[in-house]
């Protein structure tokens, strides 16, 4: 697209995008063994927290990307794990929470990003007494793309 004009330059760049409503996704309750695309895509019904797709191959097409949103209420754990094939990074909407990226541990506050190399362990404690709300992605379009080594 040619940003000064705002006029295509190539057959590629007449795609149109997509508008998403994150209340137009399934909700998925990590600790739910029986949400099957989370647990084929190597979930652990261990895990805690809600989360929904906003863009993916599955639900939009995406090809290059994935992005969600995850919530986790007081007390809550993302157990320890590592993407073999992705790298990944969070957002923090809301809430306060201990996030673990390799070997440091961080204060996540309102405001954070975080990126996570593929391959470098992470995990998520609330540990505060309110919600933690984040965004989410990977530079794969899907979770089967990914990779899930739980370490915990």
């Amino acid at each position: 697209m040619d940003i000064k004009h705002g006029t295509p330059t190539s057959e590629e760049d007449t795609r149109t995008g997509q508008v998403v409503s994150a209340d137009e996704h399934p909700m998925v309750d990590l600790s739910d063994p029986n949400a099957e695309a989370w647990i084929a895509a190597g979930g652990d019904p261990r895990d805690q927290g809600r989360m929904v797709e906003l863009f993916s191959r599955e639900l939009t097409g995406a090809t290059d990307l994935m992005v969600g949103l995850a919530w986790f209420d007081p007390g809550q754990v993302h157990l320890l794990h590592h993407h073999p094939y992705a790298d990944e990074w969070y957002y923090v909407i809301t809430g306060s929470a201990d996030f673990t990226i390799g070997d440091e541990q961080l204060r996540g506050r309102p405001g954070t990003g975080l990126y996570i190399p593929a391959g470098t362990r992470h995990r998520i404690h609330n540990d505060q007494s309110q919600a933690l709300q984040i965004a989410w992605g990977f530079n794969r379009p899907s979770l089967m793309d990914v990779g899930i080594v739980w370490e915990e």
